[in-house]
């Protein structure tokens, strides 16, 4: 079963950061276009739409990177946590550490998302403050820190007993 989790963590690990490259690519080559005010040109294919503002481009420019980064992050240490978990083993120091870093990874995205729409409705024209809250993340943060205290504990009763004779 880890072996499957593997697979399917590594598939989504670089999906996303295929996706997310196209995506940071594109909107950093538009940003550009906006900033330069010169359309884009790609062979007979003109682009000179602009509907979107250039601070909401950046905006969802900042948050496609931040994004693309904790979703590769979280998966790279579900990797190796899967890792310890195939050698029979699961319950080491460092997967602690490894639940509270994906914790925090998680919480981090979620506080960027709302320093981004602060900063859109701050500084773009016309623009509402809109904040949402996703209980969903945020209940998963306090999952996750939750395991990772578990781990913390599993770990250090079975290194005492180990010590027992």
């Amino acid at each position: 079963m880890a072996a499957i989790m593997t697979v399917l963590v590594t598939i989504v690990m670089w999906m996303t950061a295929l996706i997310g490259a196209i995506v940071i690519l594109a909107a950093g080559i538009e940003l550009i276009s906006m900033l330069s005010g010169n359309p884009i040109n790609i062979g007979g294919i003109k682009i000179d739409d602009h509907d979107i503002s250039v601070h909401e481009l950046s905006a969802g420019l900042l948050g496609a990177v931040v994004v693309v980064a904790a979703v590769v992050f979280v998966c790279l240490e579900l990797r190796k946590i899967l890792a310890t978990l195939s050698a029979g083993d699961p319950f080491v120091p460092d997967n602690a550490g490894r639940l509270t870093r994906i914790a925090i990874a998680i919480a981090v995205t979620q506080l960027m998302r709302y320093a981004i729409a602060l900063v859109i409705g701050l500084t773009a024209e016309g623009a509402k403050i809109q904040l949402s809250f996703d209980l969903i993340a945020w209940a998963s943060v306090a999952a996750l820190f939750i395991l990772s205290q578990v781990f913390r504990e599993g770990t250090r009763l079975r290194d005492e007993e180990k010590m027992t004779i």
